[in-house]
């Protein structure tokens, strides 16, 4: 069977959560919201006060994307179709061997992802828009963005592996700049709190 695709089924506005269908949030900026907060929730939150940043956390998603919390469902179920709504329509896994350094960040180059967005496909997402654009649909525009935007020019700067003294110097002038996720912060605490015990 042919996967969802954008030729023949329009995005969805609801997702199915342990058999029960909820309305969603769609529009692209509400999302780019819930995609950011998805990255600061601890993956392995053995204290309490990680639990409670968790918690504060999930409880913020849940009342971007449904508009309250599903307090009915189980929680693993949510985040299961959070998750799996955040993707967007389906599209081949990248391999392990394709990753490489961040390129783009939805908090740092938004400005240049729009405009680019404008230039190619005429659709104006600024602040001009009143009315939603659907999360999905913003994927497809954002990821097939092709010719000489800056956007992709950052991106091509900052994913330079090679040697190439001044490609290695755009690289770095056009870096992101160095961020940790709450899990990288809780991860330093960790080590921290092991090198003192030590001492």
């Amino acid at each position: 069977m042919i996967r969802p695709n954008y030729a023949c089924d329009a995005p969805p506005t609801s997702v199915d959560v342990g058999g029960a269908d909820y309305s969603v949030d769609t529009d692209w900026r509400t999302w780019i919201e819930i995609t950011r907060l998805l990255g600061e929730l601890i993956p392995e939150a053995d204290t309490d006060a990680r639990k409670q940043h968790n918690a504060n956390l999930w409880m913020q998603i849940q009342i971007l994307a449904f508009g309250g919390v599903l307090a009915d469902e189980d929680p693993a179920d949510v985040m299961r179709a959070v998750c799996a709504f955040a993707q967007g329509y389906p599209c081949a896994p990248t391999r392990p061997d394709s990753e490489g350094p961040k390129v783009i960040s939805h908090e740092w180059d938004l400005n240049w992802i729009v405009l680019a967005i404008r230039a190619q496909f005429g659709v104006d997402l600024s602040y001009r828009r009143k009315d939603s654009f659907h999360w999905w649909e913003f994927r497809l525009l954002e990821q097939a963005l092709s010719g000489d935007h800056y956007i992709l020019n950052l991106m091509d700067a900052r994913g330079y592996t090679g040697k190439d003294p001044e490609l290695v110097k755009r690289r770095r002038a056009c870096a992101l700049p160095e961020e940790k996720t709450a899990a990288q912060l809780a991860h330093d605490e960790d080590v921290a709190r092991e090198i003192l015990a030590d001492t």
